[in-house]
């Protein structure tokens, strides 16, 4: 069974690791991401007490998988922020930068999820609409909607020759049939971080240009695990 459940807010904001001052935003959120989310969600304990740098709900979600879709595209934002300097040695708040962010405006996505010790209390916090702690999509501002859309039978696509629709983690061989797709897009994405928060892996990803809605094919699947979730094709990430 995978569970489905979408979100969505006014603006997102994403950091891509290599950004300081001025950010750059990922258009979607990467697996961490979606990580924190779903232990916002459930309620998982991330151990602040015994340090703020602790994950400790990473141990929550072992054999868990998740995969991501679009429902809308998010549009890239770029505006200015005022960034006060309020750790001076004379308590001076006058100094102050202004440093360009880019945002995603009005983002919405498809989460899926199957697998894992988390599943089960995960569908319940979504039928009951009842969250533990505040979801948000990559900032504490960005608040999110997050709506329950449902449990799902799915059939494993055991073809080579197939597409799905959502973003498409590039590995166990699988290889993308470009002519076939039209244009796409690639990122480097965070995929799973340690209990003090160290990054331990990361996956190259490629989605579809959003000028180019239609489906993502494949010339070899490889080991890439692809399923129908009811009338929808998803490529899944690994196991955490």
């Amino acid at each position: 069974m995978v569970l489905v459940f979408d979100v969505k807010a006014p603006l997102a904001m994403f950091r891509k690791p290599y950004t300081t001052t001025s950010l750059v935003s990922f258009p979607f959120p990467p697996p961490t991401a979606i990580a924190g989310l779903i232990g916002a969600i459930t309620g998982l304990d991330h151990g602040a007490t015994r340090g703020s740098w602790r994950a400790e709900y990473w141990q929550h979600l072992t054999g868990t998988q998740i995969a991501l879709g679009f429902n809308r595209e998010p549009v890239p934002m770029t505006t200015t922020i005022n960034m006060i300097k309020y750790k001076t040695p004379s308590g001076d708040m006058s100094e102050h930068i202004q440093a360009k962010h880019q945002l995603v405006k009005n983002p919405s996505y498809r989460i899926y999820l199957r697998g894992g010790a988390i599943y089960t209390e995960l569908k319940k916090r979504l039928e009951r609409e009842e969250f533990v702690y505040t979801p948000y999509l990559g900032v504490a501002w960005a608040l999110a909607d997050v709506v329950y859309v449902g449990e799902f039978n799915e059939e494993e696509i055991r073809e080579n020759d197939t597409w799905v629709q959502t973003v498409l983690p590039v590995y166990g061989g699988a290889r993308v049939d470009v002519l076939r797709s039209g244009a796409i897009h690639r990122e480097l994405v965070p995929y799973r971080l340690d209990a003090e928060r160290r990054l331990k892996k990361t996956v190259n990803v490629i989605y579809l240009d959003f000028k180019n809605k239609g489906r993502l094919w494949l010339k070899d699947r490889g080991d890439l695990p692809v399923s129908q979730v009811g009338e929808e094709r998803v490529a899944w990430f690994e196991p955490w």
